[in-house]
């Protein structure tokens, strides 16, 4: 049964979201309708009761194409292999198809990147089996909303590794980013800098964000994360050779 009422609102970013609250039933039974026809963002969520309805922002998209170029350059530099899959809806093994969880970017990062690539070189069947049964390593909440209580341990249920969500506020460049380690049955835990990409800070992200953001052409904003990245790099073995040095002193 459904809620007689919805929640519409306007997300930081400029975003509009509906929000209705269902029986896990009425939910999958909602999933035979193509949503995708009318709001760019669906959640059909049976665990939470929940349907999330979002038409985005101009601001949203900006960010959604921007985290996509600063994960594939990092991703590719760092762990050897990315993978973007934009807006894929996830959902858990025993959840009924067509409902699931929308993040706004998600992403394989090295080992399951480089499955997913030997998958599709067997062939498109192949390449939707890999990702039916196998959990991104991090995805994205570009504009978070009220609407996103109890996401995080969704996607640590489901798999997921790492959680980024990016607090932005429409007509401001101020970016604010928090990086969650997350895991099945455990509450999410911030992380100073991310287990996915070795080491990538908050502050990494936000820099990089605003790097490609300036940048015109695709040359100029994988070189701008490229910098970043070397000088990660640079950062970690820098500490790494003192640890050694006070290890044998």
């Amino acid at each position: 049964m459904m809620s007689e009422t919805a929640t519409t609102y306007t997300g930081p970013l400029g975003s509009t979201i509906h929000v209705l609250r269902a029986d896990a039933d009425t939910i999958a039974e909602l999933a035979a309708i193509d949503w995708s026809r009318h709001f760019r963002r669906v959640c059909l969520d049976p665990v939470r009761g929940l349907i999330t309805l979002m038409s985005p922002s101009r601001p949203h998209e900006d960010l959604t194409g921007i985290l996509d170029d600063v994960v594939d350059v990092a991703g590719s530099t760092l762990a050897g292999a990315a993978k973007s899959l934009r807006s894929l809806r996830l959902r858990g093994q025993s959840e009924p198809p067509g409902t699931g969880m929308e993040p706004d970017c998600t992403f394989y990062v090295g080992e399951r990147a480089r499955g997913y690539f030997a998958a599709l070189r067997d062939g498109e069947a192949a390449a939707d089996a890999f990702v039916e049964h196998t959990a991104p390593d991090l995805v994205v909440e570009v504009e978070v909303t009220h609407a996103d209580e109890g996401k995080a341990e969704r996607y640590g249920d489901i798999g997921v590794r790492e959680l980024w969500r990016l607090h932005g506020r429409k007509g401001t460049r101020t970016l604010r980013v928090e990086l969650l380690a997350l895991q099945a049955g455990t509450e999410p835990r911030l992380l100073d800098s991310s287990q996915v990409l070795e080491g990538f800070t908050p502050d990494d992200v936000c820099e990089a964000v605003e790097e490609v953001r300036i940048s015109p052409t695709f040359r100029e904003r994988a070189d701008a994360v490229a910098r970043i990245v070397h000088r990660r790099q640079q950062a970690s073995v820098r500490v790494s050779e003192e640890k050694a040095k006070y290890a044998a002193a």
